[in-house]
C-alpha cells in the first residue's frame, strides 16, 4: 500500500486519518512531509521537515494518489512536490494546494497535469475544501472519518476551477511575503 511505504520513509509527519474507507480505498488526513530536515546527529534524530503538504487530505489506492489537497506555507515547496510525488498521481488526479504565500489563485499545467493553486493565508483546509465542494455537515452525517474523505473526492471529481491559467514560474514569481496567522491558547 502506497501510504504505508510513505510510512517506512518517514513522509508521515502528523496524522488525524489513516484508514481504509468502506470500498477498500485508503483515506489519509494529516501532514506529508515533501522534504525531510537533515538529520542532526548531535540530537541523533532527524530535524523538521524542510517541506510538508500541511493538513493534507488523500485518498489512494494501493498503488497511486487519486486526489491531494493540503497547505502550503510557501509556494517554493511545490516543485519539490511535483518533483518527489509525480510518479506516484493518478492520471486523473488533479492536485488542489491552498498556498500562503501566493498573490491570487491559479490553475497552472505542470507536464501536462493540472494543478490548482487557491491563496489562502488563514483558514482551515478541510472547511476550504468542504467549501469548495458545496459540502457541509449534513452531506457528511453518519460516515466515517474515512468515508468522508470519499464523499469530498467525489464532489471534486465535477469541480472546474474558476482562476485565471498561469505558469509555475509566474505563479512563483508573483509570491508574497505573508505568513499563516497562528492562534495560541486564548
Amino acid at each position: 500500500m502506497l501510504l504505508d511505504t510513505y510510512k517506512a520513509n518517514e513522509l508521515i509527519w502528523l496524522t488525524t486519518i489513516n484508514g481504509k474507507t468502506k470500498n477498500g480505498l485508503n483515506a489519509f488526513r494529516g501532514d506529508l512531509i515533501v522534504k525531510l530536515g537533515d538529520f542532526n546527529e548531535v540530537a541523533n534524530k532527524r530535524n523538521p521537515p524542510e517541506a510538508a503538504i500541511k493538513e493534507a487530505v488523500i485518498l489512494a489506492n494501493d498503488t497511486s494518489l487519486l486526489m491531494v489537497v493540503g497547505n502550503f506555507s510557501n509556494i517554493l515547496e511545490l516543485p519539490e512536490f511535483i518533483s518527489r510525488f509525480t510518479a506516484d498521481l493518478a492520471a486523473e488526479c488533479k492536485p488542489i494546494f491552498f498556498i500562503d504565500n501566493l498573490t491570487e489563485s491559479v490553475v497552472v499545467e505542470v507536464d501536462g497535469r493540472q494543478y490548482t493553486l487557491i491563496s489562502l493565508p488563514a483558514g482551515m483546509i478541510w472547511n476550504e475544501l468542504l467549501d469548495l465542494c458545496y459540502l457541509d455537515k449534513h452531506d457528511l452525517k453518519g460516515q466515517s472519518t474515512e468515508d468522508k474523505v470519499v464523499t469530498v473526492y467525489n464532489a471534486l471529481k465535477s469541480y472546474k476551477p474558476k482562476f485565471k491559467a498561469s505558469t509555475l514560474d509566474e505563479a512563483i514569481a508573483n509570491r508574497n511575503s505573508v505568513k499563516r496567522q497562528v492562534w495560541g491558547a486564548v
